[in-house]
């Protein structure tokens, strides 16, 4: 009788239920499959500055499987009850916290690090490193000790070489793993899962299209922000050309004040006039028929921000926009980041750096429709490229190739 496998995945900040919390979710459904459910996964979470995992309204595994269309059997939330303390207010207490969260992983057969910019090591028997963005080598610092420098050169050491594979969600992330890391066997590209192969047929039907642009993320202030306020702002200041459209910004917010306040500011922002429209914590039944719906979609994170040096900043994927293609949405998005390699000017869609050609471009969609399904149809077309089914694929052949 083979020995059941126990698996531990890292997420934090799973209860956001953004695409990266898809990903994951689909991610475990792979690897029950993969191990025919003799399997048992923990999501290890803790409480931060957003999430109480105590809450009664914590996110639950019922809750992933309905928001994403997942059917996860062996997975569970696990909670690490670890004191929340800033870096910068109990550097101590983070290292402790850091240490008995390592000490977790210990537990497993297989440890997966799915957590934004961590630098946790991973001491299972095996351990991936599921890279959204990767963390940036310890910097030395002229103002720090000789012991500090080499405590830090340490660390990171320690964290590299636990792991036996870094796996980025797409091109770009992988450009700056290398950047930072240098290159590596160890480094693959995994693009994250959509949609499966079948749900994608049929879904793009020009009769049920209206004069619609959508953007989908959550509302935050952090990090990789969407940029809702900025984007609210082109259409509001531009209703000679969209008065016969409707905006709708789909996302959740979390219980973050700073975060409130900048949803706060959006739903000002769309005050303004009466064709905005925001579903907050949109059910994924009313999201796909906004998407069916849609005629364009609309994403900026990066606006305003420099590639080069911010590149954490940047969508280094963006689910949400395949999704939107596979529905004939056409994208018009900001021409940074994982976009680059999803949407292809002038092919499926069009890419923007300034207010002034986000509004052309778009106005070029509105005012041809031909061009408009031309765009739409090669859309749902490369949308294929990020299937489920591949993503399954590409992980069963990592899965085998280092024998997890």
């Amino acid at each position: 009788m083979s020995k059941r496998k126990k698996v531990a995945v890292l997420n934090p900040y799973v209860a956001t239920r953004g695409g990266g919390e898809k990903h994951m979710g689909y991610l475990c459904q792979f690897m029950e499959e993969y191990y025919n459910h003799e399997v048992d996964i923990d999501i290890l979470v803790h409480s931060n500055e957003v999430f109480d995992v105590y809450a009664d309204d914590f996110v639950t595994i019922e809750d992933l499987n309905r928001q994403f269309g997942l059917d996860l059997k062996n997975t569970q939330i696990r909670r690490l009850a670890l004191p929340y303390m800033p870096y910068v207010d109990g550097y101590k207490q983070y290292l402790k916290n850091k240490r008995a969260l390592e000490r977790a992983t210990k537990e497993y057969d297989l440890f997966i690090n799915f957590m934004f910019l961590s630098k946790h090591i991973g001491k299972a028997k095996k351990n991936i490193y599921e890279v959204m963005f990767p963390p940036l080598r310890y910097r030395w610092e002229l103002n720090k000790t000789i012991f500090h420098k080499l405590f830090g050169a340490f660390l990171d050491a320690l964290y590299y070489r636990s792991y036996d594979v870094f796996i980025s969600n797409s091109q770009f992330t992988n450009r700056w793993q290398e950047e930072y890391w240098g290159k590596s066997q160890k480094d693959y590209v995994v693009y994250p899962p959509v949609f499966s192969e079948k749900e994608i047929e049929g879904r793009y039907e020009e009769s049920k299209k209206k004069n619609i642009i959508i953007s989908v993320g959550r509302f935050f202030v952090s990090a990789h922000s969407k940029k809702q306020l900025e984007m609210v702002q082109f259409f509001v200041k531009h209703q000679d050309i969209f008065k016969d459209y409707e905006y709708h910004l789909c996302g959740a917010v979390s219980d973050d004040a700073a975060d409130r306040e900048y949803l706060q500011k959006v739903r000002d922002e769309a005050a303004k006039v009466d064709n905005v429209f925001i579903h907050l914590s949109c059910g994924h039944d009313e999201l796909m028929e906004l998407y069916s719906q849609a005629k364009i979609f609309w994403h900026g994170t990066g606006y305003l921000v420099d590639e080069d040096k911010e590149p954490e900043k940047m969508e280094h994927f963006g689910i949400t926009t395949v999704e939107a293609m596979s529905f004939g949405a056409v994208p018009v998005v900001i021409n940074k980041g994982g976009q680059k390699e999803t949407v292809s000017e002038g092919v499926n869609g069009f890419r923007w750096e300034t207010e002034q050609e986000c509004v052309e471009k778009t106005k070029k969609l509105i005012d041809d429709d031909a061009l408009r399904e031309k765009f739409a149809a090669k859309s749902v077309e490369l949308a294929k490229n990020y299937s489920i089914e591949k993503f399954y694929d590409a992980n069963r052949r990592i899965f085998d190739e280092y024998k997890i």
